[in-house]
């Protein structure tokens, strides 16, 4: 299975395409391929406090706060095995709802994630500005750190239980794979899995995000799966100007992209 570079030489990535809405788009230009096993540089430390964005500081929530632990596991495992869904176990593809919003501010991105996975389980109980005061931001001021991301995500997710992966800076095969089939049985549950992606300049972005020098962190919900491409949905729209609000890429890509960060399914 091929794994994309973190930031290495990158081809052209092709934009999953829904009925023709979506085009494909350029990835990042050549580079050196980067080092550490999910470090930032000082330089990129430095852009991202300049900015107020703490969640890439080791000793705040959002960095990467803890893993699920093996109990956690168990109980997920459990609630999965209890609530099949009866949906065909052999369908290639499925999409959820497209339930997209663009986020209210520039740091909103967590908010306005939580609306739209929960609004694909049908849930539209709070608005972006609810889910802000509880995580504990304020407009352009502050980042919704991956503890908070499941904490609110288990509170209002309906009963169904949400746990976090975290990855390692460069991703492997297996976690490609492991990322495939949690995306296929939370979709089949109507459950968006929630990525956290961590992008790094040169590296692999999400369709229409610019190349910055500094380091873009982002929440972002799935839509669904069709075969080794998943599907997303992107609230960056009302930030940058050529951010479709669906979007997809492959499996590999999406997980290179999260690499460093996680996901929570």
């Amino acid at each position: 299975m091929r794994i994309a570079a973190k930031a290495t030489t990158a081809g052209v990535l092709t934009a999953f395409v829904f009925a023709g809405l979506i085009t494909p788009q350029a990835a990042s230009a050549d580079s050196p391929s980067s080092t550490g096993g999910g470090t930032l540089s000082a330089q990129e430390v430095g852009a991202a406090k300049a900015a107020n964005d703490d969640r890439n500081d080791r000793s705040k929530d959002g960095w990467g706060g803890r893993n699920a632990t093996p109990a956690e596991i168990k109980a997920k495992d459990a609630y999965m095995a209890a609530h099949k869904p009866k949906v065909s176990t052999s369908a290639t593809s499925r999409m959820l709802a497209n339930t997209h919003q663009g986020q209210w501010y520039d740091n909103y991105c967590g908010p306005a994630t939580l609306v739209m996975a929960l609004g694909m389980r049908g849930i539209w109980n709070h608005d972006q500005g609810t889910f802000a005061s509880w995580i504990g931001i304020t407009p352009n001021n502050g980042g919704t750190g991956v503890d908070a991301m499941n904490k609110q995500l288990n509170d209002e997710a309906g009963g169904f239980t949400y746990i976090r992966e975290d990855l390692s800076y460069t991703p492997t095969g297996a976690d490609v794979t492991l990322f495939k089939n949690r995306l296929k049985s939370d979709t089949d549950f109507t459950a968006s899995v929630v990525g956290n992606s961590m992008e790094v300049y040169n590296g692999p972005h999400l369709v229409g995000h610019p190349n910055k020098t500094n380091t873009i962190y982002h929440w972002f919900p799935f839509q669904g799966y069709d075969g080794d491409w998943a599907a997303y949905l992107d609230s960056a729209t009302t930030v940058w100007s050529g951010v479709p609000a669906r979007s997809g890429m492959p499996n590999d890509t999406l997980v290179t992209i999260m690499g460093g960060r996680g996901y929570n399914w």
